[in-house]
This record gives structure tokens, C-alpha cells and sequence, in this order.
């Protein structure tokens, strides 16, 4: 017997303590929103009605806490068994290993590398309109606070991190293939203004949500940096062969300061260096995109 929504919540959160947390938020998520509508819907009926009486009628339907966190975590196996046919455990399990890093030459065919290549180049100006966001807002919050208008604008920008957090965490599930969460956190309630903005401070999620907005513009300027320096050096090298072919044979600087003129061999081992580095390069993008997964990952993702 569940004297109130929040009680179930709890019960449902520690059925789900074994599940992956992504998978915990969305559970509690839908949960939250369900219970909530039900009990408004039978308060119509009868105003008169208590929240365990209400809990009482609505339960049985929608099952027990329990019930409803084996339900997820088996749609969550069916759900990655259909995406990954050929993984032996989901990823969106806590206990599933990492995917096995391809070999050298095998990173050509993993298609996760060229995504992990999109997140990375589009990761500075993610990381700047984050950065921006979160500095402003917090220049404001603290400036206004002293004004009546401080307090709810500190609980709409705090508001707009987690939503960040939640578009941020949809972008990474995509093109990194981490589990992430689909529902927002649940945002704590209170009565009025100041206990909500102690809701919101006291969340923990909140701030690691806000540092990773922050931490997303220096990490933008590595990662976007690293690919395109290593993709302009790979590709420029492995074109030389057609440089040389179209403009004329280039005059190539030797080790030793001489000039050699028309070196066709030296042209070939350039491209051919060219391409070891791109599939260097490659290898660093799947390596920087799990990084910035995991780092998603730990801070994104309410506990």
C-alpha cells in the first residue's frame, strides 16, 4: 500500500537499482506522469478522494513497482537485441561490456567512427552556445537574484540546463550509441517559489548538468581541433600523388635539406603515410567519442 506518488517512486527507483540509469530516469519519468494524471482524473470525479485511496484504484492497472521494472528492462533487451543483432549484451544494461575496438584496418568499416567524427567536429559550436548559455545565465541569476523577478528567472534557467541536458544527452545516444535518457529528469516539486528554487539548488543533477554545459566548450576546442588538424594533414598528404599529377611534379624538402626534384617514390611513401594517418586519426575520433560518451554518461544522467 502506497500512501503517495512519492513513496511508489522510491519503491520503483530501488527495484530499478540494478538497471541502467538512463534506463531508471525513464521509468520513473513515465511513472511520475501516469500516476499524476490518474490521480487528477479520479479527483474530478471525486474531490473528496485521499492519494492512497487514489493509488489504491490506479496501481493494480498499471502494476506494482516490481512488475513495472521488469517490464522496462526487458523492452530495453528487446529494444537493443533489434538495434544490435549481432551484440551479446545491450548496451543499455549496466553489466554490457564495451563494443571490442576494431582492428587497425577494421575501423574503416565501423560505422560509429564516422559518427563519432560528426559529434567531435560539430562539438565547438555545441560547446560555444553551451558555454554561453550557462555563463550568461548564471551572470544573470546572480545579478537579478536580489530582485523580485531573480527567483523565478533563476528557476527557468535552471529549468532550461536540465532541458539542455536531456537535447544533449539525445545527441549523444545518436551518434555515440550510449544509452542515454529519453524522459527529462524529474523536476522537484514545491509549493512555491523559494521551495522550488531549494528544490532545484539541492538537486545534484542540476550543477553536473551546469559544469558539463560549461566543460563543453574547452572539450569542443580539443576534439574539433584534433580532427581537423589530423584530417587536413592526412587527406593533404594522400593528395599529393594527385597534386603532382595535375600541377606538375612538386620539389620535396629531403631529411638532409637537398632538394629532389620529380621524387616519384617519395610522393608514393607521402600518401601512403597520409593514409596510416587517417587511419590513426580515425581511431582517435572512436577514442575521443567514447570519452565524451562515458563523461555524458556520468554527468547527464540523474542518480
Amino acid at each position: 500500500m502506497f500512501n503517495s506518488i512519492e513513496s511508489y517512486l522510491k519503491a520503483l527507483k530501488s527495484a530499478l537499482k540494478e538497471a541502467d540509469p538512463a534506463l531508471a530516469q525513464d521509468a520513473l519519468w513515465d511513472a511520475e506522469a501516469h500516476l499524476s494524471s490518474e490521480l487528477s482524473a479520479l479527483r474530478e470525479v471525486n474531490p473528496q478522494i485521499s492519494e492512497a485511496e487514489a493509488l489504491a484504484q490506479i496501481i493494480p492497472a498499471f502494476g506494482a513497482p516490481e512488475e513495472v521494472a521488469e517490464a522496462y528492462r526487458e523492452r530495453e533487451i528487446l529494444v537493443a537485441a533489434a538495434l544490435r543483432p549481432t551484440q551479446q549484451a545491450p548496451q543499455g544494461m549496466p553489466d554490457a561490456p564495451l563494443e571490442p575496438w576494431p582492428s587497425f584496418f577494421g575501423v574503416l568499416k565501423t560505422p560509429k567512427v564516422f559518427t563519432s567524427l560528426l559529434y567531435l567536429v560539430m562539438a565547438l559550436p555545441v560547446g560555444i552556445f553551451f558555454f554561453t548559455w550557462a555563463v550568461t545565465g548564471i551572470s544573470l541569476s546572480l545579478g537579478l537574484f536580489v530582485l523580485i523577478i531573480g527567483i523565478p528567472f533563476t528557476l527557468a534557467f535552471l529549468g532550461s540546463v536540465r532541458m539542455l541536458a536531456l537535447a544533449e544527452g539525445r545527441l549523444v545516444e545518436a551518434l555515440l550509441d550510449v544509452r542515454m535518457p529519453r524522459r527529462p529528469s524529474l523536476l522537484p516539486e514545491g509549493k512555491g517559489w523559494m521551495e522550488r528554487l531549494k528544490n532545484l539548488l539541492g538537486d545534484r543533477h542540476t550543477w553536473t548538468s551546469l559544469l558539463y554545459l560549461i566543460l563543453q566548450l574547452p572539450m569542443g576546442i580539443l576534439s574539433f581541433t584534433a580532427v581537423i588538424t589530423g584530417l587536413s594533414l592526412s587527406l593533404g598528404f594522400m593528395a599529393t600523388p594527385v597534386v603532382a599529377l595535375f600541377a606538375g611534379m612538386p620539389s620535396v624538402m629531403l631529411w638532409d635539406g637537398n632538394e629532389a626534384r620529380h621524387p616519384i617514390l617519395l610522393i608514393a611513401l607521402v600518401a601512403v603515410l597520409g593514409f596510416f594517418l587517417l587511419i590513426g586519426v580515425l581511431h582517435m575520433a572512436l577514442a575521443l567519442g567514447r570519452f565524451q560518451g562515458l563523461l555524458a554518461k556520468h554527468m547527464l544522467v540523474q542518480k
